[in-house]
């Protein structure tokens, strides 16, 4: 994807999803809130004149919910922040805490104003619930699998939710475990439920640091693994289209070299038919002659990356404009020279460097189809000693060109036509770059800048 704009489509990134979610947490908590708080209440009521193990049994189902009602808190705003932040091209980790922290926080000093049934009760206060929220999304910031974030923050909230039994922390709100905390009988039971709480807080507390590493350490191998995978699934697709290529230039290699007999043959031939021929047939053979000349050079040329001989840019461009037509992209190229250029002369091995053109053009084409556009420019001008050939497309474009290595474009290409590309065009002592188009419209520019042949880099 491009990252030209600061805010991405939110169905790409995954944010609507998570605020989806959090919504939907914090509507499931009013409810638990409410109705929870006045259901503790009824309950609170009804065990007054209970023994005491029937009370610290209520008091820990008290507890069950209270947690459950900051869980539910936590866990939307954590989501809420997530998709948020998602939404965002800069600092959505920032974003994202910075939206959960003053959720809870609001949340939390809010809803008691409009009913004494939506008071959350967390025995350390709902300050610490925030840095809670805060430094557990950054212990767990390379856990992927958000149920199995979820999971161990529920440990961690009963965790702390379990101090509630105990009688140094007192609770705001109206339900069970306040009322048990007011009818101590005696220091024997004091001290039963200081044993019950500290309990269960240090059973939650170690269940909570060891799912919280366990994960952690889970998610970390688990994305090594996978970026192992990927590199290796990259570089075996890399290997198996070099070996690809190899195999085809080895086979073209070849069935070149194989042409030479039977071009031969043609070749001897004519020139028998040539000795001693009226003016007709002496003008025919001479066009055959001409003919196998020009696929000698072209053999010579395939099987030798350093056969070069001079030609005029006019001709090229007319021959190459020719041969592009029967291409599936051959009508929508708009072929511009600037005045003066047909006289430039070039020192190329012309078969090797027309196939560069060609695999620009195609890459070109590539991009236009991904991006539902046609319009191929190609633009030839001179500047100083150098010939420049300038192919623009109209596609979705990708970053600056940043060196010699082969790389995919994203609409199906494997790279390998650009190496091969830059790899000529420098054996011919020039350069090809890749960069946006400077015209205000999407896509790319490939620019190749050929050095002039003496004679034409001599002129004015």
């Amino acid at each position: 994807m491009q990252g030209d704009q600061a805010f991405l489509p939110v169905r790409e990134r995954g944010a609507f999803k998570w605020i989806t979610w959090g919504i939907f947490f914090f509507l499931l908590d009013l409810v638990l809130l409410y109705y929870g708080n006045q259901y503790l209440s009824h309950v609170a009521e009804r065990l007054k004149n209970r023994d005491f193990g029937t009370m610290l049994f209520g008091s820990v189902f008290g507890v069950l919910v209270h947690g459950s009602q900051v869980f539910l808190l936590i866990i939307s705003w954590v989501l809420a922040g997530r998709g948020t932040g998602r939404h965002v091209k800069w600092g959505g980790l920032a974003v994202g805490l910075a939206l959960s922290s003053v959720g809870i926080g609001l949340t939390g000093a809010a809803l008691p104003t409009l009913s004494t049934r939506l008071v959350y009760s967390f025995p350390l206060g709902l300050a610490i619930a925030v840095l809670m929220a805060v430094l557990f999304q950054l212990l767990t910031l390379r856990v992927e699998n958000w149920v199995d974030q979820a999971t161990a923050m529920l440990l961690w909230v009963y965790s702390f939710q379990s101090l509630e039994l105990l009688p140094s922390f007192p609770t705001n709100a109206q339900a069970l475990s306040s009322l048990f905390q007011s009818i101590y009988g005696s220091n024997e039971e004091v001290i039963v439920a200081s044993v019950a709480g500290t309990g269960l807080f240090l059973s939650f507390l170690a269940g909570a640091l060891i799912s919280t590493w366990l994960l952690t350490s889970y998610s970390i191998r688990l994305g090594q693994v996978r970026r192992i995978w990927e590199m290796e699934s990259r570089q075996a697709a890399r290997d198996e289209a070099t070996a690809f290529q190899e195999v085809n230039t080895l086979d073209m290699r070849s069935l070149v070299h194989d042409l030479k007999n039977p071009l031969a043959v043609i070749k001897g031939m004519t020139l028998m038919i040539k000795n001693g021929a009226d003016e007709p047939t002496l003008e025919k053979a001479e066009i055959m002659l001409k003919a196998t000349h020009y696929m000698e050079q072209m053999i010579g040329e395939i099987l030798h990356e350093d056969k070069r001989h001079a030609v005029r840019a006019g001709p090229f461009f007319d021959n190459l404009e020719r041969h592009i037509h029967p291409f599936p992209w051959g009508e929508h190229v708009e072929m511009t020279l600037a005045e003066g250029v047909e006289n430039l002369s070039l020192t190329l091995n012309e078969i090797r460097f027309t196939r560069v053109l060609y695999n620009i053009l195609d890459n070109a084409w590539r991009a236009n189809r991904t991006a539902g556009t046609q319009k191929i420019e190609l633009r030839v001008q001179r500047n100083r000693r150098f010939l420049e050939i300038e192919i623009l497309d109209n596609g979705p474009g990708y970053p600056p060109d940043k060196g010699p290595r082969p790389r995919k474009s994203g609409w199906g290409s494997t790279g390998l036509g650009l190496a091969f590309a830059r790899k000529t065009v420098a054996a011919h002592g020039g350069r090809l770059t890749l960069s946006k188009r400077g015209d205000g419209k999407s896509g790319v520019r490939a620019l190749v800048e050929l050095p002039l042949a003496d004679e034409s880099a001599d002129d004015p």
